[in-house]
């Protein structure tokens, strides 16, 4: 038992954390220690006192309770195209796990070790993917849609500001505010709402992603060429880029929808194009300044008068002579000058 008085303790938690204990005068509680992480952890015990020292040392496995999961996706493809999915898991250290994937027109499951599987759908339509993870005794799910076509249009989405001061980014409110956004364009448009899919993307500031799909007619006829997309997506833009799509949040709460990019004319430009343009003019105007420069200044020393050679005639003097009397007297140097010795 020893002297609990004058006794030390140096307890190593094996997760870079250790303590030391002097003078205990009770040890009924114990030590407690709170792992932030899961794993497994070697924890390491050493007592001193006037009697010897002693020590132990134990593993101890730490795991954490899976409270939620998300299954993360794109919200539309393309036909015989890679899809990656991800089971995002909250808290996301849980510990080891298993995953159960449902997907397409499979009868059996895909099981796995990852939270992340790749796939391809072979026909067109929606199809349903379901993850399921067990963690220990708890199993939790999450199930999606994803349409698959061959052709279709998307458009990034942006709000008014004000959308921000109401957004508890919750897969919920992004389902209902999808709804209304959809909603508000079809009545904008006059487009069937089977031409749009409208997507909340999680996070801050507010975002959606805006796809146009193909469809069928009342009359049967199927609306998926190419040109009748693009059609479509230039009615949006222009409805969009006029300020005309817009919403009531709540009383006197109203969110503009705007286009954030791809648009034809857009109203406002976000990108740095005009600086970048300034830029390359100011620079054109510089190398052009300094080509005119060069040009005058070799031209300049092409006219300068070559010194008299040496040999010159005796005829020679009479003709400079001549020259000196019709050109213009230079003005009267001062004295000393350099100008002054020509002169003379």
């Amino acid at each position: 038992m020893g002297d609990v008085q004058r006794t030390l303790i140096q307890v190593d938690f094996g997760d870079g954390i250790a303590v030391s204990y002097v003078n205990l005068s009770s040890m009924e509680d114990g030590i407690k220690h709170v792992y932030q992480n899961v794993g497994i952890f070697r924890v390491t015990v050493q007592v001193d006192n006037s009697l010897g020292s002693d020590s132990a040392v134990l593993y101890l496995h730490v795991t954490c309770p899976l409270e939620h999961v998300h299954l993360s996706l794109p919200f539309v493809t393309t036909k015989n195209k890679e899809v990656n999915a991800t089971a995002v898991l909250w808290p996301s250290q849980v510990g080891t796990l298993t995953y159960v994937w449902w997907y397409g027109n499979n009868t059996e499951p895909l099981i796995t070790l990852e939270g992340s599987i790749s796939f391809k759908f072979t026909s067109e339509g929606m199809n349903t993917i379901t993850v399921q993870v067990s963690a220990g005794n708890a199993i939790l799910q999450d199930t999606k849609t994803i349409a698959v076509y061959e052709e279709f249009r998307s458009l990034r989405l942006s709000f008014s500001p004000n959308l921000d001061d109401y957004n508890p980014d919750i897969p919920e409110w992004r389902r209902d505010i999808s709804r209304v956004i959809k909603k508000s364009l079809v009545e904008a448009t006059g487009i069937p709402g089977q031409h749009i899919l409208v997507a909340v993307l999680p996070g801050l500031p507010t975002a959606a992603e805006l796809f146009v799909l193909p469809y069928q007619d009342p009359a049967g006829e199927s609306r998926r060429s190419p040109e009748e997309l693009e059609q479509v997506s230039e009615l949006l833009i222009h409805k969009l880029n006029q300020n005309s799509v817009h919403f009531e949040l709540k009383p006197g709460v109203q969110v503009l929808v705007h286009a954030a990019h791809l648009t034809a004319a857009p109203l406002v430009d976000l990108t740095p194009a005009h600086s970048g343009s300034a830029m390359l003019m100011l620079l054109s105007v510089v190398f052009v300044g300094l080509a005119v420069f060069v040009i005058y200044k070799f031209k300049r020393r092409v006219a300068l008068p070559s010194p008299p050679s040496p040999s010159t005639q005796p005829g020679d003097s009479s003709l400079r002579l001549q020259r000196a009397r019709h050109a213009t007297p230079p003005s009267t140097p001062k004295r000393g000058s350099a100008g002054a010795q020509f002169a003379i």
